[in-house]
């Protein structure tokens, strides 16, 4: 085929980091696409009921803003109880999958049927490439189910495969799937999105560069952590050169391959697809367990199955995933949960030889007080694994009204017009994590410290944009403070910004390393292409 003509047989083939990929859904996804225990129909209705009624409620909150009415006035939960039972009962399609009315005794009874066998239906129609560069955009449609062959393509293009081992993998789709395949590899070539090298080099300067044991900021809530000579991953959510910001940033092709990547939740800058579609497919994913459900789950096998992957480990709370000299433990994750829902979600211990270090993400108090404290999560793996020399977790203080959540339609609507916590983590709770966790250092991280992520999201702090922050932060707890609290009870804190490295010193404490310069990502790309 000339697309192979176009390379030499001992070329290391990749991708370039300006190259953007976006797979296309047939119709617009919405935010429950990928939730299983409940039938995409009832789904469907539910959100159609949110939809109509949402004008009103809106007109609602507004009344609490004009000082007409309270949030909390116990008039509103009838009022928007009788017009959902009005709506539904005014629709057949709605009525044939929701159940709602008052009782005898004016109880409101709110139901849809729940089906454990229930999985999400999502199939993706093509993908959308954008040279960050040129600027240049091109579809690719999917004439056929090809999802997971081409999640395959893009990782093996990672820098540390030759042109025969390329073929390989095109090769092993099948005869059907194999040209299309080669037709896409021609695509990125016109649009300039592939580079050769005649070395891979990447993981050999990060193993350089790093200490065994050392916990690297790759931005956000991801994290990279040394093992030996291998990397495990945490949350990755890196993003694409020039997508959201006019400088290099930390993309998948400028890391070392990783031995595993563990994914503490569902949200969308944790569990990021379209850094996952990049990542390479012969590596284990852990998440967590449908065993942990209450009722609903989110469908990690499936959404990542699409993307290529097929070593998908479900861990339930209190299983481990084992390595040389130590394990990955599981643990509950409570909290950033406005509407109840309880999906299964994971916080993670890493247990290596004699050091401990807590990857606690978002995860705080839930709307009933319950937490990771306060059930003795901490203290029990403290008693079992000695204490942990550092916790990661974020610091947002955020509430909204469940009405506005991505997840209302799934809860009772008679409660839409009460505030519900999204991530309310105050510095007395954090506090008790560090303390109970025994901590000798609290990171502060989860909150961006990249200039490169996105800054139209309400949890994200660009290091270049202090306005912005001061007005996302205004009215929460100074950050600043849980320093000062938890140096009187002998744990340092430091807020983490992207390419910080976390390294265990002989003494049992924890230095901050500044990486930016040493990973800078222009220099990262300069490793294999020579620039």
């Amino acid at each position: 085929m000339a697309i192979w003509n176009s390379f030499r047989d001992d070329d290391y083939l990749s991708l370039v980091p300006w190259a953007r990929f976006d797979l296309v859904s047939e119709g617009a996804p919405s935010p429950f696409s990928f939730v299983g225990g409940v039938a995409p129909e009832v789904v469907a209705s539910l959100h159609e009921a949110h939809r109509v009624l949402n004008n009103s409620v809106e007109a609602a909150i507004t009344d609490v803003f004009e000082g007409r009415s309270a949030l909390q006035d116990p008039a509103f939960r009838a009022l928007v109880e009788d017009a959902y039972a009005e709506l539904v009962q005014s629709r057949a399609d709605l009525r044939q999958h929701i159940r709602c009315g008052r009782d005898f005794d004016g109880t409101f009874r709110w139901e849809f049927p729940i089906d454990p066998s229930q999985r999400p239906r999502v199939k993706f129609s093509g993908l959308q490439l954008v040279n960050g560069l040129t600027k240049q955009a091109t579809s690719f449609d999917f004439d056929r189910p090809m999802t997971p062959a081409v999640g395959k393509l893009l990782g093996v293009l990672d820098g540390t495969h030759r042109m025969a081992e390329v073929q390989q993998v095109l090769a092993s789709v099948g005869p059907d799937l194999e040209p299309r395949l080669v037709h896409l590899l021609e695509a990125l070539k016109e649009q300039q999105c592939m580079a050769t090298s005649a070395r891979s080099s990447v993981g050999a300067y990060w193993l350089a560069n790093t200490h065994d044991r050392d916990v690297v900021h790759l931005g956000h809530a991801g994290l990279a952590y040394r093992l030996g000579d291998e990397f495990l991953f945490f949350d990755p959510w890196l993003v694409p050169w020039f997508a959201e910001a006019p400088m290099p940033s930390l993309w998948c092709g400028l890391l070392p391959k990783p031995a595993a990547i563990f994914l503490t939740h569902e949200h969308g800058d944790h569990l990021d697809r379209r850094t996952l579609l990049q990542m390479p497919k012969d590596v284990p994913v852990i998440v967590p367990s449908r065993r942990n459900r209450r009722a609903l789950y989110y469908d990690y096998r499936m959404v990542l199955g699409e993307l290529g992957f097929s070593q998908i480990i479900e861990l339930a709370h209190g299983e481990r995933w084992p390595f040389d000299g130590g394990v990955v433990e599981a643990l509950p994750f409570f909290g950033e949960d406005p509407c109840d829902l309880e999906l299964p979600r994971n916080c993670y211990l890493v247990a290596d030889r004699g050091r401990n270090t807590l990857v606690q993400a978002d995860s705080g108090p839930t709307n009933d007080g319950r937490s990771a404290v306060k059930e003795g999560v901490i203290e029990d793996l403290v008693r079992r694994n000695g204490p942990v020399l550092t916790v990661f977790a974020s610091q947002q203080q955020l509430f909204e009204v469940r009405a506005r959540s991505v997840s209302a339609c799934l809860s009772p609507p008679g409660r839409w017009l009460e505030r519900g916590e999204n991530g309310y983590l105050t510095n007395a709770y954090l506090e008790q994590v560090a303390v109970s966790a025994k901590a000798r250092l609290f990171v502060s991280y989860a909150t961006g410290g990249a200039a490169w992520l996105p800054d139209n999201l309400p949890f994200v702090f660009g290091p270049g944009r202090p306005a912005g922050r001061a007005l996302l932060t205004a009215y929460w707890e100074p950050m600043e403070r849980l320093g000062e609290l938890l140096r009187l009870q002998g744990c340092s804190y430091h807020y983490s910004r992207a390419l910080d490295v976390f390294r265990a010193t002989p003494d049992g404490g924890v230095q901050v390393v500044d990486g930016s310069e040493r990973f800078d990502p222009s220099r990262l790309f300069g490793v294999d292409s020579g620039g």
